[in-house]
């Protein structure tokens, strides 16, 4: 499945966090199909962050960039994309603090479990994840192995969202995984999430106000 039937496939589901993650394409192909997901989003109302690539966030006009570690520190992506978000992964209360400091709009947590995505994650559980959301002001979303049992828990300990993969597009029907798991944070079978407040260009508001995420 190709990154812009899975996007698709989430926002028709309710999820209005879209963070678009290639890690070996050309940029020609990674900014087209970012700018088609950043139209997508903006159609659902959704805002629409690019991983790790400051680059094809600016060519495709997306809300924002989310940073691991070893890419641009936050302060140069900012001068490069301006007012838009900036997130950044984290794995200790340490590293969650220094992002805060250092101007970042939320933090990726993780990974709180074992996952596929990224074997050579260093997981961090639920405690480490606790310790993470107890020591920043900004919105902590877990990431990493998460499963629609995960959800309930993980979300009263108060982050402000998850981050799904291998859970919705390795299931054999994604887009009911997908509506599961917008059921499962809700906690109704009838809600959806509310649609996004950001405007899919640059210059959106660097809130982020949805308890969503999938990273198609």
């Amino acid at each position: 499945m190709g990154h812009r039937e899975a996007a698709r496939i989430m926002l028709e589901a309710g999820i209005r966090i879209i963070q678009y993650r290639e890690k070996s394409a050309p940029a020609r192909a990674m900014a087209d199909d970012a700018r088609a997901i950043r139209e997508l989003c903006a159609s659902y109302g959704a805002t629409f962050i690019v991983d790790d690539r400051v680059d094809i966030a600016y060519a495709s006009g997306a809300d924002g960039v989310h940073l691991g570690q070893d890419d641009l520190p936050i302060d140069i992506a900012r001068r490069l994309i301006g007012d838009a978000i900036v997130g950044a992964s984290a794995g200790t209360p340490e590293e969650a603090r220094r992002a805060e400091e250092e101007g970042a709009d939320y933090v990726g947590a993780g990974s709180v479990f074992p996952t596929s995505t990224k074997g050579d994650a260093h997981v961090i559980g639920i405690g480490g994840l606790r310790a993470i959301v107890g020591s920043v002001h900004i919105p902590v979303y877990a990431i990493g192995g998460i499963k629609l049992e995960h959800v309930r828990a993980l979300r009263s300990i108060g982050v402000h969202g998850v981050a799904v993969i291998s859970a919705i597009l390795g299931s054999p029907d994604p887009p009911a995984a997908a509506r599961a798991f917008v059921r499962e944070w809700s906690g109704s079978a009838d809600s959806r999430l509310s649609p996004g407040r950001h405007s899919s260009r640059r210059g959106a508001s660097r809130r982020i106000s949805d308890p969503s995420w999938a990273a198609p």
